[in-house]
């Protein structure tokens, strides 16, 4: 994995040629990076071939039970990790997400999807495979409804386009003349350009996130403190000046 931070905007870019499974030692990278402490918003990529193949299933064939467990509940805790991280999560998914490499997508608060031949779906109901009730929350809150029990159980692959209209990403950079590449870097800079929106919002959002997952109580006392609070007076001091004008 390659790391770096951009004006408080962290970048995991997964790996550039890798199928990018998610290993037990990938997702407790994820989990690690996930730190409010050292970023305010973050953006996870693939590649142009593959953004992530999902759980490394040769791991998974090997392991014994207490191995196994262990594996799917770890990546559980990724998926939470990133659903309460306080600042906005985005993905951008230029290559095929697959499975668990859709789940991790699904749990990004923001996915821009790239023109492509690549795929995005869940396969699990074809390998027999149970989606616990933590993960079929992060899909109902995401997907489209009248798509859902579809996506959750068909085990369909959709193309870009078809998973923008689907409700598996949330925008779809679909000209085919600029190239994925371009396309790519568009995305990214939209993401980071969204995620300075969102840093700049503050603790408003990390609390709107609260309860957009959770279902948090708001305590409207806070409201009322970070409406004197000096950035917010301010914002709302030159908002009244550009009426003005």
């Amino acid at each position: 994995m390659n790391i770096t931070v951009q004006s408080e905007i962290k970048l995991i870019e997964m790996g550039y040629e890798s199928p990018n499974l998610l290993s037990l030692k990938r997702q407790n990278e994820i989990i690690k990076e996930l730190n409010y402490d050292t970023c305010k918003a973050v953006i996870i990529l693939g590649n142009n071939k593959i953004f992530s193949a999902g759980l490394n299933l040769n791991h998974l064939l090997n392991a014994d039970s207490a191995g196994v467990s262990e594996i799917f509940e770890n990546f559980g805790k990724l998926l939470a990790s990133i659903r309460n991280f306080p600042g906005p999560v985005f993905s951008i998914i230029s290559g095929h997400a697959i499975a668990g490499g859709c789940l991790l997508a699904l749990s990004c608060d923001y996915r821009y999807g790239v023109f492509g031949f690549h795929k995005m779906g869940l396969t699990e109901l074809a390998l027999s495979l149970d989606l616990p009730k933590e993960f079929f929350l992060i899909i109902s809150s995401t997907v489209n409804p009248n798509a859902l029990f579809e996506i959750s159980t068909q085990c369909r692959l959709y193309s870009p386009k078809q998973a923008f209209k689907k409700g598996l990403i949330n925008e779809y950079i679909g000209n085919p003349f600029v190239g994925k590449k371009i396309a790519t870097n568009f995305a990214l800079k939209k993401a980071k350009k969204l995620a300075k929106f969102y840093i700049d919002a503050g603790s408003p959002f990390c609390r709107l996130k609260q309860t957009l997952v959770n279902g948090a109580n708001f305590d409207h006392k806070v409201l009322v403190q970070n409406w004197f609070s000096v950035k917010t007076q301010k914002k709302i001091n030159r908002a009244l000046i550009n009426l003005k004008k």
